[in-house]
């Protein structure tokens, strides 16, 4: 089994932050009529307070890549509860892939093409753990980039102190929930009151916008073999932040890599990667390593954590492109696994694969 990477969404404490305080606002009168400061009217004032504080950054859809744009496929399955949650189901994934691909075609030289399924599921109580693992039971994903499960939302409240998302740590799985705004709505009608209909629904299509995409770039980078980074606005960081704009150089590099793998493409950046004849000769090594509760198997024999690393390096020694192979017995912590992922590149390996 692979690891589990969720994103842990304890910063998007900022959304309940935000409601909190625009609560706050409405209480103290600070956003309903009169003058402001430099003759300023309520609608100004709250129009002025809406893009400063509660529109998010835009992700980064710069074009630095020169080659080509390569399809990637991927299936998306929608569950019984998220279709019924959301009945153009087709149409608002729709919207999230197109924002993310703009942000892949200018990165990463890929665009994802969507197959839509219904899953004919309904588990009211099953956490993304066990949707994830039914997930990969229904579809092994062998013939796509990546297998995506859609399932319910949560309530804003749960959904802040919850996961989100949840996807293989490195593999072809991941599964997202639905967007729940109903209580943002209503906080953003009780404190910009003199704003239009539209103008409140434009600010919140733009956080959702931002949140759906976010979410789903940050599974895939799991999928492509990036763990949590440290800095609260990085795409990767465990927490979502709606300050995100777009991955580290690091997380870049790790998903271009493995992407050139997946869809047997030999450039970076646009330009040709040259593949040198003893990497062409032969097939690139590979080592296992299982986790379980207590140890750590390296080629079947227990090994400790200073011991892994060591021969880790043996190996990059030897094959800088060797393949670490990572399996765990069900119910192991992903920081078991990670421990794993992290030694392994210490050593100066970066290619990782399920059992």
């Amino acid at each position: 089994m692979l690891q589990r990477a969720r994103l842990d969404c304890r910063r998007a404490h900022a959304i309940v932050r935000a409601v909190k305080w625009l609560c706050c606002l409405v209480l103290t009168g600070c956003l309903v009529g009169g003058k402001f400061g430099g003759g300023k009217s309520g609608k100004e004032a709250q129009r002025d307070t809406m893009q400063a504080h509660f529109m998010p950054a835009p992700l980064s859809t710069e074009a630095t890549w020169k080659g080509p744009i390569k399809d990637a496929s991927i299936r998306v399955y929608a569950d019984d509860q998220y279709r019924t949650q959301n009945m153009n189901w087709r149409h608002t994934f729709d919207e999230t892939l197109e924002y993310v691909n703009a942000v892949l075609r200018g990165e990463f030289g890929i665009r994802l093409v969507a197959d839509y399924r219904e899953w004919n599921r309904h588990e009211p109580g099953a956490t993304l753990d066990d949707d994830l693992a039914q997930l990969e039971a229904l579809d092994n994903g062998d013939d796509v980039l990546a297998v995506i499960g859609l399932t319910s939302s949560l309530s804003l409240v749960s959904a802040t102190f919850d996961q989100l998302g949840y996807a293989r740590l490195p593999g072809r799985h991941l599964m997202m929930r639905g967007y729940a705004d109903i209580d943002e709505r209503a906080a953003f009608g009780r404190a910009f009151p003199d704003l239009s209909t539209t103008e409140r629904d434009n600010a919140l299509h733009a956080r959702r916008m931002h949140k759906n995409a976010t979410i789903l770039l940050h599974e895939l980078g799991h999928n492509l073999g990036v763990s949590h980074e440290h800095g609260n606005d990085a795409l990767m960081a465990p927490n979502y932040s709606e300050h995100v704009v777009g991955f580290s150089p690091e997380a870049h590099a790790m998903m271009m890599d493995m992407l050139d793998q997946r869809l047997g493409r030999g450039s970076f950046a646009g330009a040709p990667r040259p593949v040198p004849a003893a990497v062409v000769a032969k097939a690139h090594t590979k080592v296992h390593v299982h986790v379980s509760a207590k140890t750590f198997l390296f080629e079947g024999i227990e090994r400790d954590l200073d011991e892994l690393i060591v021969l880790f390096g043996v190996q990059a020694a030897d094959d800088a492109d060797t393949e670490v192979v990572i399996s765990k017995d069900k119910g192991v912590p992903q920081a078991r696994v990670t421990e794993v992922i992290d030694r392994a590149k210490q050593a100066g390996l970066k290619n990782f694969a399920a059992q």
